[in-house]
Parts: structure tokens; C-alpha cells; sequence
């Protein structure tokens, strides 16, 4: 039986949508449709109780553009059998500013940094990951069953001096305790959304060069979201390989005992 998938969120739909071909070929099973909208006019579509996720009643610009880029101004989320969220970054650079300006003092490394004890370092990242989570769980009220991925990190190229580096995540590339940060923010995450009835798909394993960092070879070649063919390569926004390769970690928790799968290819640096 074919189940029938939506992929809804911001820019970040663009990868898996670029990969659609190849998720059709390796899923026959699945039927996916791509809905998104850039993060602000993201942010305020929700659904309403009959489960159509829309843009406010309103706002008829918002809704033009949302008809203009995904043919469709609305997505019946009632009709799907499962739906997944490609968010935000949920809470992570608030994460990363704290760790780059605090030493945590109960961990071996310091670097000359004001002091934060772990139980306040913990509480900082709780308190941004509920304030994202509590908004997701209220926009996508009432859908079930509902699966979340943030956005990707972004590339090591992020990380070089010029007009790609973005902070926070520059900065905390080479922190002494940055698989840990991850491993705690990861953690907190996956049980926030828990707690609201929201699985957690984390980023794949092979995509990640390092903690908070994508491998260069999957922000290559990025397309647009909102025009096919238009190519972005801002580090930022992922390829049609990555968009495959997280649909892969998707299936795996939507049909954990699922076998058969087409084997990952090997993606060139």
C-alpha cells in the first residue's frame, strides 16, 4: 500500500525536494509533496482544526507567494499519512553563542572565558530549545503522526575567513568540548520534541564533517527552494544528496523494520 508523505518548512525543503527522483526511485512505496516558505512567512502559517496548514487568513500576499512556489497556497496535512518539518535551527545558535562566551566549569578544558557552572550551561540550552519546540507543536497542532529535522549545519566552509563565515558555528569549530555540546544539545532536543508527541530525526552521520559542521561536498550544487535551477551554493542550504540522504534517516524511523533500501552512494568531497 502506498503511504502518502508531506514535506513541509522553510528553505530547507529544498534538498529532499531536488532529490525527489531519487527518494521515488529507492521508496516506491512513498508518495511524497514538497509545501514550504521562506522562515519568517514560515513561521507564521499554522494549521487550523481541520489540519490545513495555510498562511494567516489575511495575508493575501503571503498567500500569493505561497501558491506561486508551491502551486497550492495550503497543504491538507489530514490527508497524509505522516508529515515531517524541516525547521529552524531550533534553539542551536543561542547554544553555540553561550558555549563560545562561557567556560563551563565543570569541564577539563578553559579557555579564558567567564565562568558558567554545567547545571546553568544546561538550563540556557533547555530554555532555547522549549521556546522553539512549544512554537512547533503549536503551529503543527493536531498532527499526527509528525516528525521534526532542523535545519543542517552548515558546511566547514563556514568556518574560513570571508563572505561565507557565519558565526556562531565559526567560532565553536574547534571548542575543545564540541562532540559533547552536541551530544547534550542533541539529547535535550530529541526529548523536548518527545515530550509534545514530535519525533526527532537527527542530522546523518555521513553528511557531518564535525560537531555543528556539514561536509563541503553536500552544500555543493544547492538549488532554491523557490526556483528550480537556481543555484544558491551559500553552504547554508544543502544539495539533492544530503535532501536523499536525510529522506533516508526519515524512513528508517517511520518504517524501523523496513528492508531493501537502494545502498547510500558515496558522495565525493
Amino acid at each position: 500500500m502506498t503511504r502518502r508523505i508531506a514535506i513541509v518548512g522553510t528553505s530547507n525543503i529544498g534538498a529532499p525536494k531536488y532529490a525527489a527522483e531519487q527518494i521515488a526511485a529507492e521508496y516506491p512505496s512513498l508518495t511524497v509533496r514538497f509545501w514550504g516558505m521562506p522562515g519568517r512567512k514560515f513561521a507564521d502559517c499554522a494549521t487550523d482544526d481541520a489540519g490545513v496548514f495555510q498562511p494567516p487568513s489575511g495575508d493575501v500576499e503571503t498567500r500569493k507567494l505561497a501558491k506561486r512556489i508551491n502551486g497550492e497556497d495550503c497543504i491538507d496535512l489530514s490527508t497524509f499519512d505522516a508529515t515531517l518539518v524541516i525547521a529552524d535551527t531550533m534553539g542551536l545558535p543561542s547554544v553555540l553563542f553561550m558555549a563560545g562566551n562561557y567556560d563551563v566549569i565543570d569541564w577539563p578544558h578553559r579557555r579564558d572565558k567567564p565562568l558558567l557552572s554545567r547545571p546553568g550551561f544546561l538550563a540556557g540550552m533547555e530554555e532555547a530549545i522549549t521556546a522553539r519546540a512549544d512554537d512547533l507543536a503549536q503551529q503543527f497542532q493536531g498532527v499526527r503522526p509528525l516528525f521534526l529535522t532542523r535545519a543542517p549545519y552548515p558546511t566547514t566552509m563556514v568556518t574560513r575567513r570571508g563572505p561565507l563565515r557565519l558565526e556562531p558555528f565559526a567560532s565553536v569549530a574547534a571548542h575543545p568540548e564540541a562532540a559533547q555540546i552536541e551530544a547534550l544539545y542533541t539529547k535535550a532536543l530529541d526529548r523536548a520534541l518527545a515530550a509534545r508527541n514530535i519525533t526527532f530525526i537527527a542530522q546523518p552521520a555521513e553528511t557531518m564533517a564535525a560537531p555543528f559542521l556539514t561536509r563541503p561536498a553536500y552544500g555543493r550544487g544547492a538549488e532554491d527552494f523557490r526556483t528550480a535551477g537556481r543555484i544558491l551554493d551559500d553552504h547554508r542550504h544543502m544539495n539533492a544528496a544530503f535532501g536523499a540522504s536525510l529522506f533516508r534517516a526519515f524512513a528508517l524511523a517511520l518504517c524501523p523494520d523496513r528492508t531493501g533500501a537502494a545502498p547510500t552512494p558515496q558522495t565525493k568531497e
